[in-house]
This record gives C-alpha cells, structure tokens and sequence, in this order.
C-alpha cells in the first residue's frame, strides 16, 4: 500500500490531536505508534532474490558523524534492541520468498536500519553513517529514491526506527544508491524495556504486512 510521506507527519500530528482531546492521553506508549512505508512503484521487486543486512545499527542523535581515531565513527543502538530488530527484519524478509546472504556475495538488495534519537531527520542524511559495512563505498556516493523522493520529516519522536531497502546492483553513473523501499516506526524506541521489546516485532511486522509487493 502505497502512501504519500505527508501521511506520516500527519499521522503522527493527528495522533498526538487525538491525545490531546483526551482528558488522560494516551495510556500506553504503543497508541501512539505510526507505521509508515513508501516504496518505488516502478520496481520489480520480483527480481530481486537475495538480501544483507548490518550486524550494528547506526543511532542518529545530532544529525552528524563523530570523529574515532582519525576515522569516522557513528553511533550504534545498544546490542540488545539491535538483534531484536535485525531478527524480525531477516525473519520477514525471509517469510516474503528472499534469501539472506553475506554483503560479500553481492546481494541483491540491502536493508540498512537507523535508529533516530532526534526530534527531525532528512531522510537524505549523511550516507558517511554507512561506509564502514556498504560494498564497494566510495567518494561521492549516495541515496536517492526513484520516483518518491522523501522531503524533511519533522517532529518524528525520538526512538523512530527508519529502515532503507536499497539495490546495490543499480548504482547509477553518480553513484547514487536507489533506495527502492522505505519503512518508518515513529517512537518505537520509546517507553520501557519490556514495552520496547513486545513492539518490536508487531510494528515491524506491520510495515511488511502493508507492503505486500514486497512477497515473491
């Protein structure tokens, strides 16, 4: 199901309208939940046979890259939430026909999950966040998504999750890396450890669920 990006700023803003209107709010941390997904309409995704995804996920807090030992260096999410996710996006990713395999065997897709701790986010963000695990990264390299281009997200909450299916095997002539599928959990990092760990796999399994094209 195929949705314009302002559904998602919508969504999360009509959300926080219906809390508002409510003399206690919300009571529980997942009512504010917005899952978001948006895709190339002009891909074939029925192509594609294989995937890879990171074993880290890089945490986004100020929007810039750190500096390590004269290297660039991100953040990542803490182990615990990382496998959780990484799990339930091989596990559906593998349920919708796909094959995982090693960033070496030239898969044909990669999955490449973010973790925003910002209150707003260019899904265009600094591609130097991945050049420690992309295959064959080199200068001048980048995103950009073939016919849906996602303008600035504000006020996503801290604790979205964005998730960007990308086709190495399409690199164009300015290596610019097509990202044929986006997914956002808006909040998911939110709430407590047990609440966190119960949503990870509901929200997650909700973007591919909504994304039905995805399923060889």
């Amino acid at each position: 199901m195929k949705k314009k990006l302002q559904l998602l700023t919508l969504g999360i803003l009509g959300s926080w309208m219906l809390v508002s209107c409510t003399p206690d709010g919300a009571e529980y941390i997942d009512e504010l939940d917005v899952v978001y997904t948006n895709y190339d309409v002009n891909n074939d995704f029925a192509s594609y046979t294989t995937f890879a995804v990171p074993d880290k996920i890089v945490k986004i807090s100020n929007g810039t890259v750190n500096a390590a030992n004269g290297e660039f260096e991100p953040e990542y999410l803490s182990p615990a939430y990382t496998a959780a996710i990484l799990a339930s996006i091989r596990s559906n990713m593998q349920d919708a026909g796909y094959t995982e395999v090693d960033k070496s065997a030239d898969p044909d897709l990669i999955i490449l999950p973010t973790a925003l701790q910002t209150d707003q986010i260019f899904f265009y963000y600094d591609w130097w966040y991945w050049n420690w695990f992309y295959p064959g990264w080199g200068p001048g390299w980048g995103w950009y998504y073939p016919g849906y281009y996602p303008p600035q997200v504000s006020r996503v909450r801290t604790g979205t999750i964005m998730m960007q299916m990308t086709d190495p095997q399409n690199i164009s002539e300015t290596n610019q890396i097509p990202v044929v599928w986006t997914g956002v959990i808006n909040g998911l990092l939110e709430g407590s450890e047990n609440s966190i760990s119960e949503r990870i796999n509901t929200t997650i399994d909700q973007a591919f669920e909504q994304s039905p094209y995805l399923a060889k």
